[in-house]
């Protein structure tokens, strides 16, 4: 039996190295750390599920605080 057209699988694959070949390109444009949690931030304004967009959001600012100082010199 032949068949014709892609199949779901076939299309979910070519949608995953579409975004790997997106992201190789923001690499080879020479971003550096901060730029690539701007882009991740913004991307993730993108999305429609809110929730997923807070949660992202979230963990990129608990992972950029500075560690608060006990002490000040």
């Amino acid at each position: 039996m032949k068949k014709y057209g892609k199949t779901e699988e076939d299309v979910k694959v070519e949608k995953k190295v579409a975004s790997r070949e997106i992201v190789k390109e923001i690499l080879d444009f020479g971003v550096n750390e901060e730029q690539k949690i701007q882009i991740i931030q913004l991307i993730s304004m993108e999305l429609e599920d809110i929730s997923l967009m807070k949660r992202i959001i979230n963990c990129i600012k608990l992972n950029n605080e500075e560690p608060k100082k006990l002490i000040e010199v």
